[in-house]
């Protein structure tokens, strides 16, 4: 990788580490920013880049540093009801980092549904592992009550991408 595209990708996962421990609590399952730093990442300088900020970012989450949602650290957060969305993390920025090169506003929509579903099937699989719920408590607890949340998220992290795009691809 080139030197440019190095500290790029350690800005992104700088911001990850700073904006994704931050949450709302709704309920036993927190409405993150985590899916805002992903998606701004991924809006901004496409799947690789994004794919590795976030293999970074995962890893000092892992190492024990507090980065995840309500600053927590370490394999525990992973084993955590919550842990299956840090699963989908590195699925969610390869598609929604496709929106870059993306034409059409139809096909950005398509990727952002499509790196939503990745998100809360992982979640929502991981969910139901670790407590034992039921599929439609599941969904009641993991996936329902953030669709407006995480629409936001995205559409929010398009708009300022625009910006980082032309701010990163001016030379």
């Amino acid at each position: 990788m080139k030197t440019k595209k190095l500290i790029i990708c350690a800005l992104f996962t700088a911001i990850m580490c700073i904006v994704a421990p931050f949450y709302i609590m709704i309920g036993s399952v927190p409405v993150t920013f985590a899916l805002f730093a992903l998606a701004l990442c991924a809006f901004s300088v496409g799947s690789t880049a994004s794919a590795v900020s976030t293999v970074v970012y995962i890893f000092i989450g892992l190492s024990g540093f507090p980065v995840f949602s309500g600053f927590k650290g370490g394999f525990s957060a992973l084993l955590s009801p919550t842990g299956g969305f840090i699963f989908s993390y590195i699925f969610i920025v390869l598609i929604s980092g496709l929106s870059v090169k993306a034409k059409r506003k139809s096909t950005v929509v398509l990727l952002c549904v499509m790196a939503l579903l990745v998100c809360y099937a992982s979640g929502t699989v991981w969910y139901m592992f670790v407590t034992k719920a039921a599929l439609r408590t599941a969904l009641f607890v993991c996936v329902i009550p953030f669709i407006p949340f995480d629409a936001v998220k995205l559409y929010g992290a398009w708009i300022i991408s625009k910006a980082i795009r032309r701010s990163v691809n001016n030379e």
